[in-house]
């Protein structure tokens, strides 16, 4: 799973504008989609490989 945050910075890295209709479209042409996750009544925001992905561009996730 990658967070938003990660994902901007390797778009930016990637040359992507720094706005978040860019790194929106840069992460679906990267085949990841977005879930939402509820922890404590806290929602977080977390982005999985599509299951039609085929290939992993980005690194391995940390999380």
């Amino acid at each position: 799973m990658y967070t938003y945050e990660r994902l901007r910075r390797l778009a930016i890295q990637s040359g992507i504008p720094d706005n978040k209709v860019s790194i929106g479209f840069w992460i679906k042409s990267k085949g990841l989609k977005k879930i939402k996750k509820q922890v404590d009544k806290v929602r977080k925001i977390y982005y999985v490989p599509d299951e039609n992905t085929r290939i992993q561009i980005l690194p391995p996730s940390k999380d």
